[in-house]
């Protein structure tokens, strides 16, 4: 490790464990200057992916499901912090699985935890899916507008 100031070569003086074992914060000091200053050492989390149905893999984007559960949870009584807690497991669960996991599987975690949430929400984000799980298509069908109005017992709106 060089130094900030002058570019020398520097020592160790002390290591310890920081952040309750995520970091390891090392004490340094510049042979040449003595300039002393600390750095943290962090181990890099792999980069997660996304297994997507035509089988290709992409780089999970916080941003992107953030996005769209925010677009489902559009004017519910769901909190900001709630869809950010969702995008944190969902991130988890990817890490959990080995680093990637199936689309599918992604959005089944997203449709369990806004059905927690708001049944609206769970709704809304459920009609974006392109092929819902079925155990998750039954049970919505069931209680949605859509499925009420196709019902075999309620006559057929007209236009």
């Amino acid at each position: 490790m060089e130094c900030p100031r002058c570019e020398g070569p520097t020592k160790v003086l002390e290591s310890r464990r920081a952040e309750h074992g995520a970091a390891l914060r090392r004490r340094r000091e510049c042979a040449s200057c003595g300039h002393r200053f600390t750095t943290f050492e962090r181990r890099e989390r792999p980069a997660l992916r996304v297994r997507k149905r035509d089988g290709k893999s992409q780089r999970f984007d916080r941003t992107k499901l953030r996005a769209a559960l925010l677009r489902s949870t559009h004017k519910r009584q769901v909190s900001p912090a709630d869809v950010e807690s969702l995008v944190e497991q969902v991130a988890v669960a990817i890490e959990v699985a080995g680093g990637e996991l199936d689309a599918e599987r992604v959005g089944e975690l997203c449709l369990a935890g806004l059905r927690q949430l708001d049944e609206g929400a769970y709704l809304q984000f459920l009609g974006t899916l392109p092929s819902p799980n079925a155990e998750f298509a039954e049970s919505a069908v069931a209680g949605s507008v859509r499925g009420a109005r196709e019902s075999a017992e309620l006559p057929a709106q007209t236009g």
